[in-house]
């Protein structure tokens, strides 16, 4: 038996407070959570954690690329296995033990490649249905194999997908796949002239707007723009018409996509995961009155809403039993580059008004912060107790996909012994990280001393 002895304990659960206390663990689960020191036998090794936090492992509803096999809704060509791994060792140096992996048109065996040779446990999504075949396809669709096409969703679930989704990721809705993908190829196509991520980004709201509608270009932006970005020998029409054909041939079939995995979850009993966003508003609202309970609006922080939307979509959802999910992106550290103007302002209103029930990270183009940070910010800064804090990042999730709440996301006996120790000064800092009662990672920063047995 392992025993953690002198840890202050927040179970995950949402309601109880954090008290001082030991969790025994024994052939991979939690054995016992006590308010008292256990001592355990001659046998056991007991640590003692001296005050740090003990909190349940996170579990990361919403992860991309930690897997080899097509990413994203646009079926894109996949990562390497290498880089996959390399991804997942990120998520676990962040104290996520589980994650989502939400490129939902993978199959079983690209999946199990990944789980085997490393501890975080990587659960299944899907999409594999039509019209986002037909979505894929018309963005991209490049990396989807015969054997990808030929999976149904309800093959994946018979397989042991945990949620359909991401339903209208970024490429097919305009999001920030576009920004760092597709534009750029088209506008270096056009011109011979690279552009990064965030010039994409001015681009294509310029063009269409944050909603992402033909019709209203900003011409004056537009030109300046090209001037900015030595664009020039393409005039505001052409650059119009790039952008529209790179962004908008998607958008109707992911929305219709969309509507129809609120369909498959109730016939499935299966939560969907949907690219939450100005352009999706509508849509997503009418599919979150048919799931109910099965809906989940994966970053209803998205950049292209304003604050006043993102608070009316979260209430809209809430009212309709379904999950409200913000995500991590790079706020903290600004890997992308990207203008994340206000991004800061809609997620501070949504933790006021207590309209969050989920934490992720998205990808943001493989440089996403940790849950535990946007965790620890929100205690920090006042914006929810740390016991609701924290069940963002685990029992809420765990409530919310059932296939997963089923054996982890809580710190109660029966239950898998995954556990993430933080210094008690803050959950952002993860210093020791349990997967099924076996140590897989220690901060070479502050290590701890493990007796042996």
């Amino acid at each position: 038996m392992l025993v953690l002895n002198n840890a202050e304990i927040v179970t995950g659960d949402g309601r109880r407070k954090p008290f001082r206390g030991s969790i025994a663990i024994e052939n991979g689960l939690i054995a016992a959570v006590s308010p008292h020191d256990l001592r355990g036998g001659t046998a056991d090794t007991v640590i003692d954690l001296d005050g740090r936090l003990a909190v349940p492992g996170a579990i990361d509803p919403h992860a991309h690329a930690t897997a080899p096999g097509p990413r994203f809704a646009s079926g894109t060509p996949g990562v390497s296995l290498v880089e996959s791994l390399g991804n997942l060792r990120r998520h676990l140096v962040q104290g996520h033990t589980t994650v989502v992996d939400l490129d939902g048109f993978k199959s079983p065996a690209d999946h199990a490649s990944a789980r085997g040779m490393q501890p975080v446990k990587v659960e299944m999504a899907t999409v594999h249905f039509d019209p986002m075949f037909a979505a894929a396809d018309a963005c991209d669709g490049s990396g989807l194999s015969d054997l990808h096409r030929e999976l149904t969703a309800q093959d994946m679930n018979d397989h042991g997908a945990v949620v359909l989704g991401e339903v209208g990721a970024g490429m097919t809705l305009g999001g920030g796949g576009q920004d760092y993908i597709y534009i750029p190829a088209a506008i270096e196509a056009a011109t011979g002239i690279p552009i990064v991520q965030a010039q994409a980004q001015q681009l294509k709201y310029a063009a269409l707007g944050r909603h992402i509608r033909s019709g209203a270009p900003d011409r004056a932006r537009l030109q300046q723009l090209i001037a900015e970005y030595g664009l020039g020998r393409l005039d505001v029409d052409d650059l119009v018409a790039i952008i529209e054909q790179s962004v908008l041939p998607s958008i109707e079939l992911a929305l219709d996509g969309l509507l129809r995995s609120a369909l498959l979850a109730v016939e499935l009993q299966l939560p969907t995961l949907v690219h939450n966003s100005a352009p999706s508003d509508d849509v997503a609202r009418h599919a979150a009155e048919i799931a109910g309970e099965l809906f989940i609006g994966g970053h209803t922080n998205h950049p292209t809403f304003s604050t006043e939307e993102a608070l009316a979509n979260a209430r809209w959802i809430r009212d309709h039993g379904g999950h409200v999910e913000v995500d991590t992106f790079d706020l903290w550290t600004g890997g992308t580059g990207t203008s994340r103007s206000g991004m800061h302002e809609c997620l501070i209103a949504l933790a006021q008004a207590e309209l969050i029930d989920l934490i992720a990270t998205d990808y943001a183009a493989g440089h996403w912060d940790g849950m535990w940070e946007m965790v620890a910010a929100f205690v920090q800064a006042g914006l929810a107790p740390i016991e609701r804090a924290v069940a963002m990042a685990t029992g809420n999730v765990a409530r919310a996909i059932p296939r997963i709440g089923a054996s982890r996301g809580v710190l109660k006996p029966g239950l898998a012994a995954d556990i993430v120790v933080t210094s008690s000064r803050t959950l952002a800092d993860v210093e020791l990280v349990f997967v099924d009662g076996e140590l897989v990672y220690s901060a070479a920063r502050r290590p701890i001393s493990i007796p042996v047995a």
